[in-house]
């Protein structure tokens, strides 16, 4: 039987899958990147709670990422995320998780405003698995990503599988799918949703499912604060996650 921390941190998994890589609170990434000799910071943070009496407590990560444009349509970036796993009767578990390394290519752009993309990632043990931070293994991941922009409206779909190295015991070889719409209200707000699905890390779960709606707020082309609220769609109790954003770009 899994120990009430190593739960939590699998809850935290789910809740948290991919929101280092996308647009903060989106889950589902897009192609587009900061353009040559451009810098981007992204500042974000999600409480999660899942209905389960051995974890009554909130999870919280706390996210930073570095993004640097090296060409017009390929960004590097990096992303170091801080985890507080408690537990009902043990001592919560905090520091820094795994560190993750990508790359984002744009290698089509129509003429009909669709675009893709792939993300390759390596994620690196920099989080104690002895404490349920972190994997104790380099892992790696690749995705597809597609956008499609007409008028206000923007469509998201992402594909991707990952080599999932662990100490943990944990499935290896894992895919996860995903796809949002965003709405541009006006200059100073988008109104965004998003759905997918995810191979469970834990051996003996099944496919994790989860939706998402939030808000993202422009203050200019280059400072953004955003609001979002994911719940899990799986059979069984649902996990709630609240969060918010802030992205900086220069």
């Amino acid at each position: 039987m899994q120990s009430a921390p190593r739960i939590g941190w699998m809850a935290l998994l789910l809740a948290m899958a991919g929101q280092a890589h996308a647009g903060h609170p989106l889950v589902s990434d897009d192609t587009g990147t900061q353009g040559t000799g451009h810098w981007q910071v992204e500042l974000n943070t999600d409480f999660t709670h899942f209905p389960d009496p051995a974890l009554s407590d909130w999870s919280h990560q706390f996210n930073a990422a570095l993004t640097r444009g090296v060409a017009a349509n390929l960004d590097l970036s990096l992303s170091v995320p801080w985890l507080w796993l408690p537990a009902s009767g043990t001592a919560a578990q905090h520091g820094v998780g795994d560190m993750t390394v990508l790359a984002k290519w744009r290698f089509h752009d129509g003429s009909n405003g669709w675009s893709l993309a792939l993300r390759p990632e390596i994620t690196l043990p920099t989080g104690r698995a002895s404490q349920q931070l972190g994997n104790g293994r380099a892992t790696a991941a690749l995705t597809l990503i597609s956008t499609w922009t007409r008028g206000r409206w923007t469509w998201l779909a992402n594909a991707g599988i990952s080599h999932n190295d662990n100490k943990l015991g944990d499935r290896k070889q894992l895919w996860a799918a995903s796809t949002a719409i965003a709405f541009t209200a006006g200059d100073r707000l988008t109104w965004v949703a998003d759905i997918g699905a995810n191979r469970a890390a834990e051996v003996g779960a099944g496919t994790e499912r989860f939706g998402l709606l939030g808000a993202i707020f422009h203050f200019g082309q280059n400072v953004d604060l955003d609001v979002g609220w994911q719940r899990s769609l799986s059979p069984g109790p649902a996990s709630d996650t609240p969060g918010a954003g802030l992205t900086l770009r220069w």
